[in-house]
């Protein structure tokens, strides 16, 4: 289980962007967080990932996370913007993420190949990265980093750049990770694909975060995501 306990954060000191909200999240969870543009949903990805200093705690596993370096072994996540080297190719870029996190050569093998395969990807990996198309850097990064096989695994609008054959992948790869047992959170402004994947909605509103239902998560969807 994940936990976070009263979370106080602002860019600015006299504009919370955070309340003191807490949340649990539990194996198996895929996560839906939405609300309006600037609302925070990205920052809480962030301070999640420990890529933020914020003034909250976090539980992982019933362990109170101090310094956040236990939970990172554990945490996979990809941001809008896939980290990658423009002047390496797609390989070299693979192979640079599986020595950065150390992940066993023969899971890498496995677990990549057959994601760069479900993304039809094997023709472009011998290719600069300065020449991929935004989605294909995602199918890169995507099949790169899932290739952990973590525990819990934050996105950050993962389907905007693919067409509707990845998507249709890529939430087929989410779900089937969640039932092996990860933990997911996810943002996206794809309603219908979110809400079909998504097993918890929560929305950030005022500083606050709410849990919706899914039929008030259907009903709101078409005011914001």
């Amino acid at each position: 289980m994940l936990a976070v306990r009263n979370l106080n954060f602002g860019y600015e000191k006299d504009k919370p962007l955070f309340k003191g909200i807490s949340f649990e999240a539990h194996e198996g969870d895929i996560i839906w967080l939405r609300g309006p543009n600037g609302c925070g949903k990205t920052t809480l990805l962030r301070i999640i990932a420990q890529l933020i200093e914020a003034d909250c705690e976090i539980y992982y596993e019933g362990r109170n996370l101090t310094d956040g370096r236990q939970i990172l072994s554990q945490l996979s996540y990809i941001p809008v913007e896939p980290y990658l080297f423009d002047y390496l190719t797609g390989q070299e870029n693979a192979n640079f993420i599986r020595a950065l996190f150390d992940i066993p050569e023969e899971q890498f093998n496995q677990e990549f190949g057959r994601m760069i395969d479900g993304f039809q990807m094997n023709h472009a990996l011998k290719q600069f990265v300065q020449e991929y198309s935004l989605g294909m850097r995602h199918k890169l990064y995507w099949s790169s980093v899932l290739a952990r096989k973590t525990s819990i695994i934050l996105l950050d609008e993962p389907f905007s750049s693919f067409d509707p054959e990845a998507q249709a992948m890529a939430s087929q790869m989410l779900t089937d990770r969640a039932k092996a047992g990860a933990l997911i959170i996810f943002i996206s402004h794809l309603k219908d694909l979110s809400r079909e994947i998504a097993t918890r909605t929560l929305e950030i509103q005022n500083g606050l975060l709410y849990e919706s239902s899914k039929e008030y998560a259907k009903k709101e969807a078409e005011n914001y995501v």
